[in-house]
């Protein structure tokens, strides 16, 4: 009967913690890990701009992220969050060698990061978890830095560009206990893909993990 209530008394603390949700993260800080899944980009136009000439849009931005990020809670269901995305992807796409105008010879990767500032507000619908929305501000392409050699009738030069712009960031998604799924997408219409204003949307899938709490 003793072992009986020691188990019980063990097991409780247990319990409660499985039963803790992030709508019920008031004033506390939470460190989050994931990964993100991005569609190939739906885009508006296919007027596009010197810039783009320089790489493959879709695959630039399409692949596989590592997100990592911090969440407070400001009531016990609005909390507002930042959080980084790091991918290996393409930079510039290969061009021949000896064009007369862009002398860009092979195809060049680098470490991209993208920052996140968004709310998240969660309705509770389960005793271990619910529905969550989000929405937020995202600077995309950060570390794309390029320098492109140009020769013409006046001579050889040299101009540096990247491939970084703002967005919108919305997303719904499902907790249950310290994990998350979610699907959302980035828009915008300040890319420097395009000699024009246009929509640029990449839809996502993602999943996080709670990893600790303060």
């Amino acid at each position: 009967m003793r072992a009986a209530k020691l188990f019980g008394l063990a097991i409780v603390p247990f319990f409660l913690h499985a039963q803790e949700t992030a709508s019920d993260a008031k004033n506390s800080i939470m460190f989050l890990l994931g990964t993100e899944y991005r569609i190939t980009p739906i885009y508006g136009s296919v007027n596009f701009s010197e810039n783009a000439s320089f790489t493959n849009i879709d695959i630039q931005n399409s692949g596989i992220a590592l997100n990592l990020g911090l969440e407070y809670g400001i009531t016990k269901n609005l909390a507002i969050g930042f959080a980084n995305s790091f991918r290996y992807d393409l930079v510039i796409a290969q061009k021949p060698e000896g064009n007369n105008e862009i002398n860009i010879g092979k195809v060049d990767y680098n470490l991209i990061v993208d920052y996140h500032l968004y709310l998240n507000y969660y309705f509770k619908t389960y005793t271990k978890g619910g529905f969550f929305v989000s929405a937020g501000m995202s600077l995309l392409n950060t570390n794309t830095d390029f320098s492109i050699k140009q020769i013409d009738e006046y001579g050889e030069g040299f101009y540096v560009s990247d491939f970084g712009f703002f967005a919108n960031r919305v997303s719904i998604g499902f907790q249950l206990s310290k994990s998350r799924i979610y699907l959302g997408m980035n828009m915008s219409r300040t890319t420097d893909y395009f000699d024009e204003t246009t929509s640029f949307i990449i839809p996502h899938i993602g999943f996080s993990y709670n990893l600790a709490r303060l």
